[in-house]
């Protein structure tokens, strides 16, 4: 279902909004630069994937679920004691391409102040990056996010939740290495699959000669 759903998001990308101001799937192909991303935790996987990243020297950007942040707040602290990039990911999950009520919109922007007002008041952060559940990049969602100051966030490459093998799975990543692409992978998950290739994935990216960066800092949004 995801895939469809990444199909989905893909062919509104390059149909219905490609100019869309505040939405980024990439960053530039001249920089050697790449980013990781983490979305849904904090989760089972956060601390693993803190300790490799640590080991590694890596900053990276989580897109956090807001009442995740709540269930599993120590966790979330350790991730912004760590220098990581925090962002938005909504509250509860909502698939927004499945959604039937009238009140869409509306819905939209409860979801994501209700998640900025969470990780304000536990986290202490103001975040100004986004990421919608299934990577949801309509214009109404976008315009949404835009007026309340957001910057949305989907990625060049992810797919940690396909059910092949994790040997398959980190050579498709490999293959997907290139100057300023966007990572998308998960923590909340015991994702032993993404666990058992980071450490080398990280090491192939730097062998390419790409530095691996927050999302703001690959794509010049000045956030901390």
């Amino acid at each position: 279902m995801k895939k469809i759903i990444s199909i989905a998001a893909l062919i509104c990308l390059f149909v219905c909004f490609s100019n869309a101001k505040n939405f980024y799937t990439n960053g530039s192909a001249d920089i050697k630069k790449v980013a990781l991303t983490f979305d849904d935790g904090p989760g089972k996987a956060t601390e693993e994937v803190l300790e490799i990243l640590k080991e590694k020297n890596v900053r990276a950007t989580f897109f956090m679920l807001a009442s995740r942040v709540e269930k599993d707040i120590e966790i979330a602290k350790k991730v912004a004691a760590a220098g990581h990039e925090i962002g938005n990911h909504t509250y509860w999950h909502v698939n927004f391409y499945s959604y039937k009520n009238n009140d869409k919109i509306n819905e939209i922007e409860k979801e994501i102040l209700s998640a900025k007002k969470v990780i304000k008041d536990k986290l202490g952060i103001d975040t100004k990056l986004m990421r919608f559940p299934y990577g949801y990049s309509k214009s109404d969602g976008l315009e949404v996010a835009q007026n309340l100051g957001y910057h949305v966030i989907n990625w060049s490459f992810g797919m940690d939740w396909e059910n092949i093998p994790a040997q398959q799975l980190h050579k498709k990543y490999k293959q997907a290495i290139k100057n300023g692409a966007i990572f998308l992978m998960h923590d909340l998950p015991k994702n032993e699959k993404m666990l058992s290739f980071l450490r080398e994935f990280i090491d192939e990216i730097r062998s390419q000669g790409c530095e691996i960066v927050t999302v703001s800092e690959l794509l010049n949004l000045g956030q901390k």
